[in-house]
This record gives structure tokens, sequence and C-alpha cells, in this order.
């Protein structure tokens, strides 16, 4: 009789703990050195490991036992004026989901360019690389919401009141680079442990809903970076809704990554 009890306790517990493991996400990447967060690829892995689903992004995220770091690229010069002119957004969710409640926004929406150029004429619009630069310029501060010990507001890409760093930087090969580092205890309250790393986190990369010209009038895009090879894998586990509608309007986009995060001890 103890014998039949046990052989089935252990298969109960077997099977309890089969369950559990198959919920478990696969643990992320450990960032050996920290990234510079410059605006340039210097410091990651090419190619980046996941891309949406017109390759038009391109996007790794790691962390260290510190710091959660993010890398956005693009070569499509569409969706590079798409993330300047209408933001972009990065949730964290400790619960490896895909809440909203804790998020870095950056770059901001800029507001909407005027129709017309005072006189009832319609506004000439500058060239690429003008309306680039002008973006760029004003990406000069990014919004804080939902985060420990830090009150929400709007914060200078270049103070220091906190240590969070983002840049966003167009390249010499016409590429758009976003890179952050958020501090681990900004998100779970305190830094990262062995007793932190068992439960599943999760990463989403957001585009909200954005109203533009027709399709037929976007500029043109850039071929892919490494030939196309790059980000052979779609977000994992994401929902997103990308593409643009006969009006114009371009849908919201998410790309959410769930992982676990890697801590390695101290030597």
């Amino acid at each position: 009789m103890k014998s039949v009890l046990s052989t089935t306790i252990l298969i109960s517990g077997a099977l309890l703990f089969s369950s559990c493991s198959h919920n478990l996400a696969p643990a992320g990447h450990y960032q050996d050195e920290p990234v510079t967060i410059d605006g340039k690829m210097n410091d990651w892995v090419l190619p980046l490991r996941f891309s949406n689903p017109e390759y038009s992004m391109h996007y790794s995220v790691t962390n260290d036992d510190k710091n959660i770091y993010i890398c956005v690229y693009s070569k499509d010069a569409a969706f590079q004026k798409r993330i300047l002119r209408g933001g972009m957004s990065i949730y964290f969710d400790t619960k490896g989901e895909k809440n909203k409640n804790i998020a870095l926004v950056f770059p901001v929406k800029k507001p909407a360019a005027p129709g017309n150029n005072g006189n009832g004429n319609p506004m000439l619009y500058p060239d690429y690389k003008t309306t680039m630069d002008q973006l760029l310029f004003q990406s000069d501060y990014y919004n804080t919401i939902g985060f420990v010990n830090m009150e929400n507001g709007q914060y200078d890409v270049n103070a220091r009141q906190n240590n969070i760093q983002v840049a966003i930087q167009l390249g010499a090969d016409s590429s758009l680079v976003y890179e952050a580092a958020v501090p681990i205890s900004y998100v779970l309250g305190k830094d990262l442990t062995s007793g932190t790393v068992s439960k599943n986190f999760s990463v989403g990369i957001t585009l909200d809903a954005e109203s533009g010209p027709p399709g037929n009038s976007r500029y043109p895009s850039h071929a892919s970076h490494g030939g196309g090879t790059m980000g052979g894998m779609h977000g994992m586990n994401g929902n997103r809704n990308y593409g643009q509608t006969s009006h114009g309007t371009q849908k919201a986009e998410e790309n959410w990554y769930t992982f676990r995060l890697v801590y390695k001890k101290p030597t």
C-alpha cells in the first residue's frame, strides 16, 4: 500500500512540475558588457534576434544584473518616419503578459503638421532628410509611466535625474537606431537576484495607430539590413496588427517578447 501511494505521489509531482515548466518562457540573453546608449549598433550582436511581420523593424532585448537593454533598428524610410512622428512606447510586464502599466515613451508623438501655410495654399513639405533631421531634433525628451520610485512625467534625454538612458540616431547606411537602458530596480523595485528570475517577464514594443497619407505617397523603403536575412524570427508571443488602410491610416502595431530575466552571480 505504501509503495502504491509513494508511486502515485511521485507521478503527481512529476506531472505538476511538467505543467509548471511548460508555462515558463525561455531564458533571455545575458548582456556580458554594458551597452553604451548612443544610437549606434556597436554593442549589439547582428543580426538582431526578432523582427515585425513586415521586416521593416528588427529588435533585440537583453539584460544584465542592473539593466534591461532594448535595441530597435530600421532601414524602412516610412517606418522610420512613423517612429519619429507617431512615437513609440516600450512596455514592461513583470508577469510575462501584455499589460501596459509600466512604459517608457520615446520618441514622443509629434504635433500634426499644418495642412496649409496660413494663406490657404498647400504646405510645401521639405525633403526626406530635412524632415528626419527636424524630427530627430524634436526627439529630445521621453515620458515615463508606472515605474517604481519614480514620478510619471517628462525627462530631458540628456538629463541625469534618473538612470534611464535613451538615444536615437540616423546611421550612415540610412538606418534608424534606437537604444534604451532601463534599470531593473525601476521595474521590479529591486536589483536582479537569483530569486527574481524564475518568473516570466515581457517587453512590448508598440506603435499607436496613426493617420497619414495614402500608401502610394509614402517614402520608398530602403533595403533590409543584412540583405533581408536579419530577424528571421518574428516577435515571440506577440500580437501585432500592422499595415495601412485604404484611407491611409496606419494600424497599431504591437510586438511582445516574453522571456525570463537572466542572472549571473557576481564572481
